[in-house]
């Protein structure tokens, strides 16, 4: 019988994006309350531990560690040594590895805090609107709110185990290591193809007590609590466990992707507003402060948030597959709740997204590039029978003047087929040629700019062409020559026209 080794790992989770952890409930904030009837609005809440701060559950953790490994590891012995498995045939398995809950390392100051941003509660609020595809207006009781952590904010991971041998613990190290991977991180709470929830992984500590470190913690006088025994791993051992784990995983999960860094050059005022900019005015009183200002991101800088993106791409989509003569629900398509469900869906849908299967397409928000002047713009609301200005509708804004925003979108090739790039290609033709605005205030003139593909890249392309059956070179040469790559982007097209008539 072999002594029951003890590990255990710390490190600290930062986040990279925004994460929205949900905790099933809603919560309210004093400064948001319903026009109508002044009540607080519903806002949906995070999860948050017995100190009123955001947390990340150890069952969180756990879960999508072993999602995230499940689909790189051939044989899955040890994945189930490490984190148990379901019940098979009335017999069940426990997991060696404990796992804590990942709390605050330390209350967190942003340099430039978010919407609504609490620091008793460490969380700021995302304010969205449904727009409807069809009239381009927000849809009447459409609005929704929920709560959000900040990227830079740390979270104290700490993770315990027994009787784990080398590879196993080499495999939860590099299953951990997961969270920093450049193209298929692991994502922790909602929003994933928004790219919210990504984290940088940092390892601090690796410690174990064998038998040796054992028997000299009994012979002390007061040995305490077992784990002031733990013996630190050398840096060199740390580094071999790493290979180790490292080596027992595949790539075969790995979907390709492609990815798109595009820039969007704007040549007209932009703005997508922060609600929580404007300040209530008191009886009488004029207030100076613009009424429209632009959303920023935790740098201070002003943001093409990727969920309003997401919104206007998705709307100039469906109005390419209704020009065609193809069909697009005018909101969602009904949930589904199986894979083989997909093709209940309608384009647009099995494209960006709807309830019961996640969009193919994850996308960045877009950030400034450089600076951008901002403008103070004042307007007022005409009378359409009079023809003068309305009383008491006035409003200003104070937008920023033909920034340039940068992203990145990731397309993943194995849940797209050859239709979907093709809706894509033409989306973007159209973004080229300056049809799709973005933002507040298209009647107004905002919004206006032409896309530019900055550069581009493919990873995975023997998984491709055998996803698509196609020949391997037939696509490396699409990847270096451009004439190839416009012939292979025209035969997407294709199977998209064809898909619509």
């Amino acid at each position: 019988m072999t002594f029951p080794t003890r590990w255990c790992l710390t490190g600290t989770l930062t986040t990279r994006t925004s994460l929205h952890i949900g905790a099933g409930t809603t919560t309210a904030h004093p400064d948001l309350k319903n026009d109508k009837d002044g009540k607080p609005v519903k806002i949906a809440a995070i999860v948050r531990d017995y100190q009123d701060q955001p947390y990340i559950p150890a069952s969180t953790l756990k879960g999508n560690l072993r999602t995230w490994l499940k689909d790189r590891v051939t044989d899955t012995t040890q994945l189930d040594s490490v984190f148990g498995r379901e019940v098979e045939q009335d017999q069940g398995l426990g997991g060696y590895v404990e796992f804590s809950n990942a709390f605050l390392t330390s209350p967190f100051l942003p340099t430039h805090p978010p919407a609504y941003w609490r620091q008793d509660q460490q969380t700021g609020i995302e304010v969205g609107v449904t727009i409807d595809r069809l009239t381009r207006t927000a849809q009447e009781q459409r609005l929704f709110h929920h709560e959000f952590v900040p990227p830079d904010v740390s979270f104290k991971v700490h993770i315990t185990g027994k009787d784990l041998n080398d590879c196993e613990i080499a495999l939860l190290l590099a299953g951990l290591e997961g969270f920093n991977h450049a193209d298929q991180p692991i994502r922790l709470g909602g929003d994933h193809a928004q790219n919210k929830g990504c984290f940088t992984w940092q390892l601090q500590t690796v410690a174990q007590l064998d038998q040796e470190a054992t028997k000299e913690w009994l012979a002390k006088d007061s040995p305490g609590i077992w784990y002031t025994a733990l013996r630190p791993v050398t840096k060199e051992k740390q580094s071999n466990l790493l290979q180790i784990g490292q080596n027992l995983l595949h790539g075969t999960a790995n979907s390709p992707i492609l990815e798109l860094h595009l820039r969007l050059q704007f040549d007209s005022p932009f703005l997508v507003n922060d609600p929580s900019l404007k300040k209530p005015k008191k009886e009488g009183e004029v207030s100076s402060d613009p009424g429209h200002q632009p959303r920023r991101d935790h740098q201070g800088k002003a943001v093409l948030p990727s969920q309003s993106l997401r919104g206007a791409i998705r709307a100039q989509a469906e109005r390419i597959i209704r020009t065609l003569g193809g069909k697009a629900c005018e909101l969602t398509c009904d949930p589904i709740y199986k894979q083989e469900e997909v093709e209940n869906l309608c384009l647009a849908c099995q494209l960006f997204g709807a309830t019961g299967w996640q969009s193919p397409i994850h996308i960045s928000d877009f950030t400034l590039q450089g600076e951008a002047p901002s403008l103070h713009q004042e307007f007022v609301a005409i009378d359409r029978f009079t023809g003068g200005g309305c009383e008491g509708l006035k409003f200003n804004a104070a937008p920023v003047y033909q920034p340039t925003f940068e992203g990145i979108w990731k397309i993943d090739w194995r849940r797209v087929e050859p239709w979907g790039l093709g809706l894509l290609a033409l989306l973007i033709r159209d973004m080229i040629e300056g049809d799709v605005t973005f933002g507040y205030g298209a009647a107004k003139g905002y919004g206006h700019c032409r896309a530019e593909v900055v550069n581009w890249s493919v990873t995975q392309l023997e998984k491709l062409a055998e996803l698509w059956k196609l020949p391997l070179a037939k696509l490396q040469k699409a990847q270096q020559e451009e004439e190839a790559r416009w012939g292979l982007v025209n035969e997407w097209v294709q199977e998209f026209r064809k898909l619509i008539v």
